[in-house]
């Protein structure tokens, strides 16, 4: 009588290995998701412990600004050096911050500030008056660039019909990272 083993690549074994325990361990390790999205849109947002997190609250009327230390179906706790509990009912605005848009503006306030003290430390190395029009038509552009950009590097999204703050006890891993 013939027996035949069916031989498994070990390729095969180490990819089934693998896939089991990426399952086994975000099964075991769920981490919570706070999600806010716009209603209608694909526009989403994913918050997950020790991110950090801005809102502003209803009563009393407060910024805050830290990192997410807990949270639930009912209320989230924020950790500045003691941990601040708000209720998602409490929550009036949720702030995103750009920081890409930010640190561009900020870059070219820097650049600004050292256009002008070379421009003004030549004007003084030449015996000319030291501070000329030039000096306004290389910096100020730049001063108004940045201060644009640094301004609108945070947006501001209003709970309620349009925006929504939820609550997701599952792992989400979004594909553009955010």
């Amino acid at each position: 009588m013939f027996h035949s083993k069916v031989q498994i690549s070990p390729v095969v074994i180490s990819v089934c290995l693998w896939f089991f325990l990426f399952l086994l361990t975000a099964d075991i390790f769920a981490q919570k998701t706070l999600l806010l999205e716009k209603v209608g849109t694909s526009r989403k947002f994913f918050f997950h412990d020790e991110d950090k997190f801005m809102l502003r609250t209803v009563n009393p009327d407060t910024f805050i600004s830290s990192r997410l230390w807990d949270f639930n179906e009912k209320s989230l706790s924020l950790h500045t050096y003691i941990p601040f509990t708000v209720q998602y009912d409490n929550i009036r605005f949720v702030y995103k911050d750009y920081k890409f848009v930010k640190k561009m503006g900020f870059y070219c306030i820097i650049f600004s500030g050292v256009t002008f003290t070379v421009i003004s430390i030549n004007h003084l190395l030449n015996n000319e008056q030291v501070i000329t029009p030039d000096m306004a038509y290389l910096t100020l552009p730049f001063i108004g660039a940045g201060i644009l950009c640094v301004s609108l590097s945070r947006e501001r999204m209003k709970l309620g019909l349009r925006w929504k703050l939820k609550f997701l006890d599952m792992p989400v891993f979004p594909l553009d990272g955010h």
